[in-house]
């Protein structure tokens, strides 16, 4: 089973900083200040020139791309959801599988470990070691860091958010409170504003969503649109996308951004943003 290529590396950055010889440790602690101090600077300033240029839209498209979306990462510059990368892994073979009369549903991820159900799998049919192969084969290929494919069932947890610091300092997502649950009933969704950004907030068949409330790459909010199970079509040119992954179904290149939801008491909660966690 290949390992975290994340992981790997943090672990030998720990085997040589722990390195019995003084003088080596010096060395490893001068080197890898002098790569982040290069590295983070010039990447810092391109991001932000391509923010200024082409909007947070380009940017999270660019990071469709999971070589780019490792390094940004690696920096600090992009926190992505783990969650919704499977799921467009995942979305490589799902229409296949369709027609095979099987459906993967995504239940979880956790570090390398993707959890999944499937439904349809019938005596006779499609055998569940060829659809664990074309999962697994969707995932290795999608999803940076997967290790694992689990079929069956897992007690709930909250959504997820990856962050890795410079491969040296962990962080954690930063909830903050958007509305109250019942604000949203099933199949209807409501705008708010948390701490100055426009979120859409989903209610998909219980299953709570949210998004940031503008239709792909323009400032066109999307609350005066239509919700029908998890298909939002936009009142402005009717683009349709997908409320639990983002994805544009009617051709178009856009996404919509995702953010992790947590749904405590009455409370829905969207992630705003990243901090360090205590302790490594």
């Amino acid at each position: 089973m290949k390992p975290d290529v994340l992981e790997e590396v943090q672990r030998l950055i720990d085997a040589l900083e722990s390195h019995p010889d003084p003088a080596v440790r010096a060395d490893v602690t001068a080197l890898l200040q002098g790569i982040d101090a290069v590295h983070r600077t010039a990447l810092t300033h391109l991001v932000d020139a391509i923010r200024g240029m082409a909007g947070d839209a380009f940017v999270n498209r660019l990071a469709g791309d999971p070589a780019i979306r490792l390094l940004l990462m690696s920096y600090e510059l992009l926190a992505v959801d783990r969650r919704l990368v499977a799921e467009e892994a995942l979305d490589a073979v799902r229409g296949h599988l369709h027609d095979h009369g099987i459906d993967v549903e995504l239940v979880d991820v956790v570090g390398g470990a993707v959890y999944v159900r499937l439904h349809g799998l019938r005596d006779g049919g499609t055998t569940l070691e060829a659809v664990r192969h074309d999962v697994e084969e969707a995932l290795r290929t999608g999803l940076i860091g997967f290790q694992e494919l689990v079929v069956g069932e897992r007690a709930p947890a909250g959504p997820a958010l990856l962050q890795v610091g410079g491969l040296r300092s962990a962080q954690r997502p930063v909830y903050r409170r958007a509305c109250a649950a019942a604000d949203v009933a099933p199949g209807a969704m409501i705008a708010v504003n948390v701490e100055g950004q426009g979120i859409l907030i989903a209610n998909v068949d219980g299953e709570i969503l949210a998004v940031i409330n503008q239709c792909g790459d323009t400032p066109l909010p999307l609350q005066f649109g239509t919700l029908a199970c998890a298909e939002l079509r936009c009142s402005w040119h009717g683009c349709r996308y997908d409320v639990r992954t983002g994805k544009r179904l009617d051709g178009g290149a856009e996404h919509l951004v995702v953010l992790p939801v947590a749904v405590e008491g009455d409370e829905i909660r969207v992630v705003v943003g990243v901090e360090p966690a205590v302790g490594r």
